[in-house]
């Protein structure tokens, strides 16, 4: 199956993973380079205030920082991106009269690829460091290196790196119907596919078998589930895992703890508005979208 590129996704940046170990290294990297700040803020980023699908690069020093005080993003056609962490107690700082701070769920469909991928790193770390300050193991405050990338525990020598957690996310089908539904958080009118968090020694598969079972209440074939693709989804730190997979049969017993409603829905009913859809970000409307696509001759 041809790679789906999602939102979010990579776009073909040099993260520079083989120089963030070096203090030496990342600072003749980026005083050699052209740099973009991508500032955070309380968990927003900074975008234009009149075109918010373009994201605002202010100078570090209108930041007050210098090239020490940054986390390293990557590189891209001769850019290096990093991200400066801003305390919002403190204010934004000079971010210009044409920016403005926005959460990044609020504008992600409207930035380009690398833009969406650059801030959703800067975005994900942003969250990491802010529960990651102190060890988990004595207690003791931890001290950022690694250029943003590893927090390490001085007083007894653990070291903390940024987590990502994964979850399963699946379109199920059944004779040329998707299986959606909505869960208790969500208004009425709309719905999504299943989805869960991997659980410790799960597989992938094995984790999609699962969370079908226990929400709505069938089994899938086993040899009837597929990888689509992946997407980040730093909100606050998960990586979305797509699969389709085939029911064993069309009967529901949806869990009411998990799903409040659940239907099978032709191609039709969804492409004329029987329910609600994600919106174009999620990875769960690019299978939606996928599987409208296939529609048999």
């Amino acid at each position: 199956m041809p790679r789906t590129t999602n939102p979010l996704s990579t776009a073909g940046l040099d993260r520079l993973g083989l120089i963030r170990r070096s203090p030496e290294r990342v600072a003749a990297h980026l005083a050699d380079s052209e740099v973009r700040v991508v500032p955070v803020c309380g968990g927003k980023i900074c975008v234009s205030s009149s075109d918010p699908s373009t994201l605002v690069h202010p100078d570090l020093g209108a930041l007050g920082r210098d090239l020490d005080d940054v986390w390293l993003l990557g590189r891209f056609e001769g850019v290096t991106y990093v991200a400066v962490d801003l305390d919002p107690q403190d204010g934004p700082g000079d971010l210009g009269e044409e920016a403005r701070l926005a959460g990044l769920l609020e504008v992600a469909a409207l930035l380009g690829p690398l833009e969406g991928n650059v801030s959703a790193m800067a975005t994900g770390l942003a969250g990491w460091h802010g529960t990651h300050r102190f060890c988990g193991r004595c207690g003791a405050e931890t001290v950022v290196d690694w250029a943003g990338h590893r927090r390490r525990c001085d007083a007894c020598g653990r070291e903390h790196f940024p987590r990502t957690d994964p979850a399963i996310i699946v379109l199920v089908t059944h004779d040329e119907r998707a299986l959606l539904g909505r869960n208790p958080g969500w208004p009425s009118g709309f719905a999504s596919i299943l989805a869960g968090f991997v659980e410790p020694g799960e597989s992938l598969e094995d984790a999609v078998t699962r969370e079908v079972k226990e929400e709505a209440g069938i089994d899938v074939e086993p040899d009837g589930i597929a990888y689509h693709s992946s997407q980040p989804w730093p909100f606050p730190a998960s990586v979305m895992l797509g699969f389709t997979a085939e029911a064993v049969s069309d009967e529901l017993d949806p869990d009411p703890l998990e799903l409040v409603d659940a239907c099978w829905y032709t191609r039709d009913e969804l492409a004329h508005g029987a329910v609600g859809l994600p919106p174009a970000l999620s990875i769960s409307r690019r299978l939606i979208d996928n599987w409208l696509a296939e529609a048999p001759e």
